[in-house]
């Protein structure tokens, strides 16, 4: 399969499931939705190695592998979920944008991917600015706010940690296995927060109903073996390159779809993180 189709196909995804993760807990709650969505989801993976009469490698490092993907599932949805009830699509987009950065962070530790120049330096210092205006203004307006950001932002920093390790671990494993091994062990542990947070099926709307739907096919079961595929066949660098354009999408989304506005303060920060981001990858070439 082309990387470009691939990463394209990531991008598309990825600039809508925060969308339809707020919209995914309409007459809903948080942890109903993403219970919800994993439990289709793993059905879905199951149904498809079912049709291509296909068993999971069971090898010590295929289920190290699973346990990795599995734990970054469980805690960044969870964190992004607990987000979304306080926090627009677009600002949790703009927070995810900041991946590249500090999964360049964790390729410096785990795999010792020494890429980190100036205009690396200068982009991170940029970039982190940006994320200090934006909680800053949340933190005049609301601590609820300023939950949701430090929530997104631990999810954003865990999934960049997975996607390093995946790198590091290097299973030589299909996609399906991946996305079906990482459900496998993540869908047990969302079910369980549901029953112990509330345990009952809530009167969800329609839109809720089919957000559920779009997120159970599309942000994970083809939107995550796309990413696994991503961390398999590319670098670290292509794969981080992925949160650098969705936002963009992400804030034309919300705000077409979903009437999400953004203070003046926000906008500010968002130029920053935007800006940090684009020195980040691009700074060298400019600067020759």
């Amino acid at each position: 399969m082309p990387i470009t189709l691939v990463f394209l196909s990531v991008v598309a995804i990825w600039s809508t499931t925060p969308l339809a993760i707020v919209w995914s807990t309409l007459g809903s709650s948080h942890s109903f939705g993403v219970a919800a969505r994993m439990v289709l989801g793993l059905s879905i993976c199951l149904l498809l190695l079912l049709i291509k009469k296909q068993k999971l490698t069971l090898t010590p490092l295929s289920l190290w592998n699973y346990w990795y993907a599995g734990l970054g599932v469980f805690v960044t949805m969870s964190l992004i979920y607990y987000a979304s009830q306080n926090l627009t699509s677009g600002v949790i987009s703009i927070i995810f944008g900041l991946t590249p950065i500090v999964t360049g962070v964790f390729a410096l530790i785990l795999l010792r991917d020494k890429f980190f120049g100036f205009n690396k330096m200068i982009g991170l210092l940029l970039g982190l600015s940006g994320l200090i205006v934006i909680f800053s203004h949340s933190l005049v307006e609301s601590t609820d706010l300023v939950r949701g950001l430090l929530a997104v932002t631990l999810g954003m920093t865990f999934q960049a940690f997975i996607s390093v390790k995946l790198k590091q671990i290097n299973a030589q494993i299909s996609v399906l296995e991946t996305t079906t091994g990482a459900l496998l062990f993540s869908t047990p542990l969302f079910v369980i927060m549901w029953l112990f947070s509330e345990g009952s099926v809530p009167e969800i709307t329609l839109k809720g109903v089919l957000s559920i739907g779009y997120l159970s096919t599309f942000g994970s079961v083809v939107g995550f073996m796309s990413y696994y595929y991503l961390i398999k066949h590319a670098s670290v660098r292509v794969v981080g390159i992925v949160p650098l354009i969705t936002p963009v999408f992400a804030l034309l989304l919300g705000s077409l779809f979903n009437n999400e506005t953004l203070s003046l303060m926000q906008v500010g920060g968002i130029v920053l993180v935007l800006t940090g981001l684009g020195y980040y990858e691009y700074g060298a070439k400019a600067s020759k």
